[in-house]
């Protein structure tokens, strides 16, 4: 299989790093080769927009093998303007915009990284539950009758992510997951040497 230089992952928080490390892990990328920029505090959505466009500077610097994935809740702003924010900021510092293909891959999660927690996690635990990507079940209620999402599910979560069919998913998945799916095996093509 071929490698992968770094992956740089900017996030808001621990749930968000697991689950995308999930995600990797079963990709196969070495956990060596995964470098976390968490948000220290303060406003998790301003620091991963400018953080993010910090890394994609940085990857100037580098060769082949390098990349750097954001994951930004959308939050009820919608995904247009989540990515037009992020957009901005790399136009601002003259960098090239959001690109999966050319390892610069933004993950938004709706409403947020809860609503695909909670399918996915139905999804492993072979139930199926029907979710939306409008309410906020990260402050509000789990959908349905699903227990709350505990910090262990989300590594599992992630894994679940990466076994699911982007060409065919099954019934009831939120499209944004589908997205997200083409999105990082679009990434991970471009960041493998």
């Amino acid at each position: 299989m071929s490698r992968v230089s770094k992956i740089i992952l900017v996030h808001k928080g621990w749930r968000d790093s697991a689950f995308t490390r999930g995600f990797l892990g079963v990709a196969g990328i070495d956990g060596r080769a995964i470098a976390l920029r968490s948000n220290p505090g303060g406003s998790g959505h301003d620091w991963v927009k400018n953080q993010f466009a910090a890394e994609v500077a940085n990857l100037r610097r580098f060769s082949e093998g390098r990349g750097v994935l954001g994951l930004l809740d959308e939050d009820g702003k919608g995904v247009a303007e989540r990515q037009r924010e992020v957009e901005e900021v790399l136009k601002v510092h003259g960098l090239p915009p959001i690109s999966a293909q050319a390892g610069r891959c933004l993950l938004l999660p709706t409403r947020n990284l809860e609503t695909w927690l909670y399918w996915l996690t139905a999804q492993r635990r072979g139930s199926s539950l029907e979710i939306d990507e409008v309410t906020d079940y990260k402050k509000g209620a789990p959908p349905g009758d699903a227990p709350r999402i505990r910090n262990e599910d989300c590594r599992p979560a992630g894994e679940a992510l990466h076994r699911l069919n982007h060409a065919q998913p099954p019934p009831g998945c939120p499209p944004m997951l589908v997205r997200a799916l083409g999105y990082l095996r679009e990434f991970l093509d471009a960041v493998r040497l």
